[in-house]
């Protein structure tokens, strides 16, 4: 039986749902005999300079890195979609990071381009949404420290499903599922099942003022077959069990430019590790607008997680620095400020360090420039 912890999140505003946090209303074809009406066409974009200090191995590193991901999805026909997308793709291609280092593949040649993105998504009705493929994870994440149990980058390979059921009130909900293949391998005797993870979620979203939205959830993973996975970002200390219980809670104060504020606190139990390593937290502020021409924002967290409390593999790219949670696990802060050039352009300085089980903390310096088309 699945454990029922609660995730608690509150956000901002009136209770109207993100687009990750509830099904879309059901999609229809605005014209079945233009087929180019039925095609949506986007991107984003990221240009980053990095300093990464005191690593672990005793050196700095200093270097620039670039994204780049094209997006297209087509209505076949009512309630029903396929889409795709093209993203750069890292040296050793890490499912966490499609990043581009200046530099890779000998500086003046070309670099990976992969398609991480290919589904089809039935809506059946507003209330239901079932996808199949390869596609974005469908769990809610909090902000403004949302990866530290599921990378933004990682595109899950299987099925889907989201139920989220009308409200005209106050209170709503919804409830998530996902199974994904973590990697195929050709069974052999004795070699076992393809390593995989099988999740579920639930959200409870009220209304407590006209300023404040509280969301009630609970969350939780469960892996399996490991022994047949690589980790592959250092922050895990072994591939052993992991069922992950992510417990969420926050408040949103919505207002006017720096009147809005957000405090969060996330805790993290892996109920499946028997090596007492299996605990994690974060808490932290956010002040600020989060989108709009000229608005900003400003955040600062504090997160300690022990070496098995999340997986790594599929978390955490952005926030503690890999190779730092082995041992006895990672502690710092992470700190930034991020200015809205544009409506779709944005400028991000943010920095994060990591106390770990190690003989140097290193400490990591960004600059981000974040654009989207259109």
């Amino acid at each position: 039986m699945l454990p029922a912890p609660l995730l608690l999140v509150l956000a901002t505003g009136p209770v109207t749902p993100s687009l990750d946090a509830v099904a879309a209303p059901l999609p229809v074809v605005e014209d079945p005999n233009d087929p180019w009406k039925r095609l949506k066409v986007s991107a984003d974009g990221r240009l980053r300079a990095e300093g990464t200090f005191d690593q672990t191995n005793g050196e700095d590193r200093i270097r620039g890195r670039m994204r780049f991901r094209l997006s297209g999805d087509y209505q076949i026909a009512d309630g029903l979609k396929a889409g795709a997308r093209l993203s750069t793709l890292s040296d050793g291609r890490d499912a966490n990071n499609p990043h581009w280092d200046f530099g890779d593949a000998d500086g003046f040649s070309g670099a990976e381009v992969g398609i991480d993105r290919m589904f089809l998504e039935w809506q059946p009705e507003s209330d239901w949404k079932l996808t199949g493929g390869k596609f974005a994870h469908v769990f809610t994440r909090p902000s403004p420290l949302r990866e530290l149990a599921w990378d933004d980058d990682v595109q899950p390979a299987g099925a889907a499903a989201v139920w989220s059921p009308k409200s005209d009130g106050s209170v709503s909900f919804d409830l998530r599922a996902l199974y994904a293949v973590a990697t195929e391998i050709n069974q052999t005797a004795g070699s076992g099942a393809d390593p995989a993870v099988f999740g579920a979620q639930a959200n409870l979203y009220v209304k407590a003022s006209e300023s404040t939205t509280l969301t009630l959830a609970t969350s939780y993973s469960d892996w399996s077959s490991l022994g047949n996975f690589t980790i592959d970002q250092g922050n895990t200390a072994d591939a052993g069990g992991f069922a992950i219980w992510d417990t969420y809670a926050g408040i949103t104060l919505a207002g006017e430019g720096l009147r809005q504020i957000t405090g969060f606190g996330q805790y993290f139990n892996n109920l499946d590790d028997d090596s007492g390593e299996d605990t994690g937290f974060a808490v932290g502020i956010q002040v600020g607008q989060t989108k709009g021409k000229g608005n900003w924002n400003a955040m600062g967290a504090y997160y300690d997680l022990e070496a098995n409390s999340v997986f790594s593999s599929v978390a955490q790219d952005d926030t503690p620095i890999a190779g730092t949670g082995l041992g006895d696990g990672m502690k710092g802060f992470v700190v930034g400020v991020q200015y809205f050039v544009l409506e779709n352009v944005s400028l991000r300085l943010w920095a994060l360090t990591s106390d770990a089980d190690a003989s140097d903390d290193p400490y990591r310096i960004r600059f981000d420039i974040d654009f989207r088309i259109p």
